[in-house]
């Protein structure tokens, strides 16, 4: 066993030796009259205190230990000196036939404990030994009539062989279980330390809560998803409503969560943690938005197969019908012919662009965020809103505090976008605000693109983000959905705020400190 450890086999030796060498003096210096050692006092106590300064000293060592080398030694040479201590202690209390020699069957024992093998087998032939020259001396000394009548001191040493060959095979079995046990304990803690691992690495929130909704376990994407440690806290209360139904019946499907304005939307599912002892629940918490963009990306990689593929096929008729169109518009045709050309034109240009954009939205490469000041983006898509319509300027409200982690250029991509859509779709009068901030709860940044339009009906509103849907005769459809695209790749939202007049869009930012992964 470790030193390190409190009470160790040798330690609760120590502990014994003093304890015995003070009641032995307690009970030869009794008040009235001396219970034990009245055979030979002056060598009973010489004896004694010898044995309690040894013990002392080999205590005093043993606490030690840790700092500085402890001699293999030493812990054989103290249970010699014992034996040689208590082997006295017996013959001046009277021989074997006093009551003290199950002193030395403790001592024997506890050398096979601490020792083991061949040295604790040496401890029990030392004790043998020294109960017959005991024996055999005392005999001499009392003058009996056949010293080397050994019977007791026989008997004695077997039973010494006997307690050391029961107690090594205890000790052996123990020593075993104990290894079983160390190496059960090890591998518990890799197990322990690789899930720890594995669920603080999780992109899915995870959170274990008890019967008072108590949160006793939150990894890092939970607590992103709240934007704060949720180690602690009690249960959000939408999410002990789900719960709730999810005890009545755990086959129903849970609705989507949002927990803040700024958040997105989360997807709870719970499970039972049966640990034996606990009445715990585990729960998870997917970001929609996330699967979404997941699903989204598998769809633009087969899109991009598909469009490579349509574009060459599609393309080739079209600039044959374009060329055909330049040639009739190239004869004279008459007013109603070069109506009617000006059509094919205007939708095979149309088409080429439709073309263009999915090619376009199939092969957009990864992004590249960075942490910056929001107003070194909006300035220079201000001014440049600003040189192409004088009669219509974009204001702009934002500090200087305000800091994003996102892609430049598909910012001011998105930018242009949404600010293009409301110069066109506005109506006459049209003015667009940018206006940027960070929210007081969470600190997340946000930005606010609003215009005094027409605004959007609720119709259009629930197909607004869907690729190629479109309320206007020239357009595609790709728009918001390309934008809202570019803000997912960025880990951010757009969403359409409901006004009651015009048209607001805000993209929420996540946390600037926040690595994308």
């Amino acid at each position: 066993m470790s030193s390190s450890q409190g009470w160790t086999p040798a330690r609760i030796y120590n502990v014994y030796r003093i304890a015995i060498a003070c009641a032995l003096l307690f009970l030869h210096f009794a008040p009235d009259a001396p219970l034990i050692g009245k055979h030979s006092p002056d060598l009973f106590q010489t004896a004694l205190f010898v044995y309690l300064g040894l013990t002392l000293a080999s205590t005093t060592l043993d606490f030690r230990r840790h700092r500085r080398a402890f001699p293999g030694w030493a812990q054989p040479t103290a249970l010699i000196s014992d034996l040689i201590m208590l082997t006295l202690v017996v013959h001046a209390n009277g021989g074997l036939e006093g009551g003290l020699a199950v002193l030395l069957l403790v001592t024997v024992a506890a050398g096979n404990i601490l020792l083991r093998g061949r040295l604790g087998f040496l401890i029990a032939a030392l004790a043998t030994l020294s109960a017959m020259f005991e024996q055999f001396y005392f005999s001499i000394q009392e003058q009996f009539d056949s010293p080397f009548l050994l019977t007791e001191s026989g008997l004695l040493g077997i039973a010494f062989f006997m307690v050391s060959l029961i107690i090594q095979q205890i000790a052996q079995r123990l020593e075993h279980s104990e290894q079983i046990a160390r190496r059960q304990r090890v591998a518990i803690e890799r197990l322990e330390a690789l899930n720890q691992q594995i669920v603080q690495r999780m992109r899915t929130g995870v959170m274990v809560f008890d019967d008072q909704n108590q949160i006793l376990m939150s990894n890092q994407s939970a607590n992103n998803l709240f934007d704060a440690p949720m180690l602690g806290k009690r249960l959000p209360q939408g999410l002990i409503s789900r719960h709730e139904r999810w005890l009545d019946n755990p086959m129903l499907p849970l609705a989507i969560l949002k927990v803040s304005e700024q958040s997105p939307n989360l997807s709870p599912r719970f499970a039972k943690l049966d640990t034996g002892h606990e009445n715990l629940t585990l729960l998870f918490l997917e970001d929609t938005s996330r699967v979404a963009q997941e699903a989204q990306q598998l769809n633009l990689a087969s899109l991009g197969r598909l469009s490579a593929t349509l574009a060459h096929e599609i393309r080739n008729p079209l600039s044959a019908i374009n060329h055909a169109t330049d040639l009739l518009l190239d004869g004279e045709p008459s007013e109603e012919d070069q109506h009617l050309l000006s059509i094919i034109r205007n939708h095979v240009t149309r088409v080429n662009g439709i073309i263009h954009d999915v090619l376009d939205l199939s092969r957009r490469g990864k992004g590249n965020a960075e942490r910056f000041v929001l107003s070194s983006v909006l300035h220079p898509v201000r001014d440049n809103w600003n040189m192409k319509s004088d009669n219509t300027p974009i204001e702009l409200t934002c500090g200087q505090d305000v800091e994003v982690r996102f892609d430049p250029n598909q910012l001011t991509r998105i930018l242009d976008n949404l600010i293009a859509n409301a110069l066109r779709h506005g109506g006459e009068g049209i003015k667009v605000s940018l206006s940027c901030g960070n929210h007081d709860r969470t600190g997340l940044p946000w930005l606010r693109i609003r215009d005094n339009g027409k605004g959007i009906s609720e119709e259009a509103a629930r197909h607004l983000f869907e690729p190629f849907y479109t309320t206007a005769p020239d357009g595609n459809g790709l728009g918001l959905y390309l934008c809202r695209e570019l803000c997912q790749a960025n880990q951010a939202t757009l969403d359409l705020e409901d006004t009651g007049t015009g048209a607001s869009f805000v993209i929420t930012f996540a946390h600037p400190h926040r690595q994308f992964q």
